[in-house]
């Protein structure tokens, strides 16, 4: 607990960024992924297997983006640098660890970047979304983008902050939440190069005889196309959220998203 906090003092970010709970959740989430490494490692290995497979096949391997880098556990990264001549790892936040780590890997660039794009605009510095990948749409070189586990983390801080100022939510469309989630699926789909998805798509909330508690659209409505494969995600196993609870997260992968089947 000591040590999740001193991280979020220390985590570079601006203070939307704080505002909207990612630095909180980027900590949370390095917290969780140590107590849980044991049950996450089947996931992180899957993600990490499906982009080494389109790796594999690609016929150029100029520059690869990775958007929700996130704590790099879910892509292949000393794969990535031995095939791509840029590595560019996108998110609204590096924590120090990733910083340092990345820091002795010359071909790795970090940008920090609000993936939603309206952040700006729930600040009110701005009046409306602001496309935050024009710059690498831009670049003929990406032949490669990955989006790791970060769709579904696109709701739910606009959700949390809606929520927290309600005299604001009129200034809003009511779906706005479900608009950063199309928004980003647009967003791939602009891409010139191959695009790999990575997300999960429902949680379901269990306890130990199997019944179901809650179970949550985490696409918010939004529709995807069949993944290639998909799996279950432990996030939560039991003693996490309760003694005799667990939370289990649906995930999909996407080869080629939004490219010919």
């Amino acid at each position: 607990m000591l040590a999740e906090l001193a991280l979020r003092l220390i985590t570079p970010a601006g203070r939307m960024t704080r505002r909207l709970g990612l630095v909180s959740e980027s900590t949370a989430l390095w917290a969780r992924g140590f107590r849980h490494r044991k049950a996450w490692a089947a996931h992180h290995g899957r993600c990490r297997a499906v982009v080494a497979d389109v790796v594999a096949a690609l016929p150029s391997r100029r520059c690869v983006v990775v958007l929700g880098s996130g704590l790099v556990r879910d892509v292949p990264l000393d794969l990535l640098c031995e095939g791509f001549q840029r590595v560019l790892l996108v998110d609204a936040v590096h924590l120090p660890s990733v910083r340092l780590r990345m820091a002795f890997r010359r071909k790795v660039t970090l940008l920090t970047r609000d993936l939603s794009g309206v952040m700006g605009w729930l600040a009110g510095q701005s009046e409306g979304r602001i496309d935050p990948l024009a710059d690498l749409l831009a670049d003929v070189g990406i032949d490669l983008v990955i989006s790791a586990n970060l769709l579904s983390q696109l709701a739910w801080p606009v959700e949390d902050w809606l929520e927290e100022n309600p005299e604001r939510t009129a200034a809003f469309p009511v779906d706005l939440p479900a608009r950063c989630i199309a928004w980003h699926l647009d967003d791939l789909a602009r891409f010139q190069g191959r695009v790999v998805l990575l997300s999960d798509v429902e949680m379901v909330e269990r306890d130990r005889a199997g019944t179901v508690i809650e179970r949550l659209d985490l696409m918010r409505g939004v529709a995807l196309p069949k993944p290639d494969e998909s799996w279950d995600w432990p996030v939560s196993p039991f003693g996490e959220i309760g003694r005799d609870r667990e939370a289990v997260h649906r995930v999909g992968a996407w080869r080629n998203f939004g490219g010919p089947a």
